[in-house]
This record gives structure tokens, sequence and C-alpha cells, in this order.
């Protein structure tokens, strides 16, 4: 890590109630408080920057939340090359019927479920969705990472 990040670390890690939690209002509290930390510094403190990214932020869940089907499933996707060039939404029919977007989201879903990977990696109970997840990969003639032990 870079000493910015560790520095952050840190200070969130500092911040742990006795439960062991971050809770993100008081940590923005702390940073207002505590204007030369690396918090502070990582804050927007603009508040009309603030709330027009509040509101695109707002845009972005209702997107998630509200653009789904009778049983809770996504119709509205955002592909990696998108979001490359400033982000937007697609409409998962039309990208599973162009190939060359289907491949694009195929490769996104592998990225994705890496990270889930990564992060879960202590769960033995989910090695059979990694083995999965490789062999889709592998199917596809996409890399996937090797699990971790």
């Amino acid at each position: 890590m870079s000493a910015r990040t560790d520095r952050l670390h840190a200070e969130l890690m500092g911040l742990r109630d006795k439960a062991g939690l971050i809770d993100a209002r008081a940590a923005v509290k702390w940073a207002r408080r505590n204007t030369r930390s690396q918090l502070h510094s990582e804050l927007e403190w603009d508040d009309d920057a603030a709330a027009e990214e509040f509101r695109v932020y707002q845009v972005r869940q209702l997107i998630a939340i509200d653009l789904v089907d009778g049983g809770g499933v996504r119709k509205i996707v955002s592909l990696s090359i998108d979001r490359a060039s400033g982000g937007g939404y697609r409409d998962i029919e039309q990208v599973a019927a162009a190939p060359n977007l289907r491949a694009i989201l195929l490769q996104d879903a592998l990225s994705e479920l890496n990270r889930l990977r990564e992060r879960y990696k202590r769960l033995s109970e989910l090695a059979v969705v990694w083995s999965a997840t490789d062999q889709v990969a592998k199917k596809s003639g996409r890399p996937s990472r090797k699990r971790a032990a």
C-alpha cells in the first residue's frame, strides 16, 4: 500500500467503536474536525459539488433498484467499456443479443466473481463456486485467476 492508503487505513481503523464497527457518519464528523487528516483530504467539502455527486449516486441507485423485472433481476447493465469512457447503462436484452457486448458482459462478470473470490477466499464452502467460475472462464477462452489457497 502507499503512504496515503496506509494513513487512511490507520485513521479509519482508529475510528472503530467498541464493537469494531466504523460508523460512516461519525467518520465524517471526525474528518470535519481533523482538517489535516487523510480522511478529510479524501472527502468533498464543497457542498454544491457534493450535492451534485450525491444526486448522481441517487440516480445510480434508482437504476440498480427500480429497473428490474418481476423477479428482481436487473434489466440494465453497466459495461466496463462504458465505465472507461464516463459511464452509462445499457439494456440487458440488447447486450445479450450483440455477441461483442455479450463477451464483454461475460468478462465483466468473471472479473467481478474473481473480486468476490479474493474477498471471500477464506470461506472453503465457496470452493465449488470458484471451480465453476474457472470452468466458465476456460470454456469462454477468458483467463481466470488461480484460486487462492
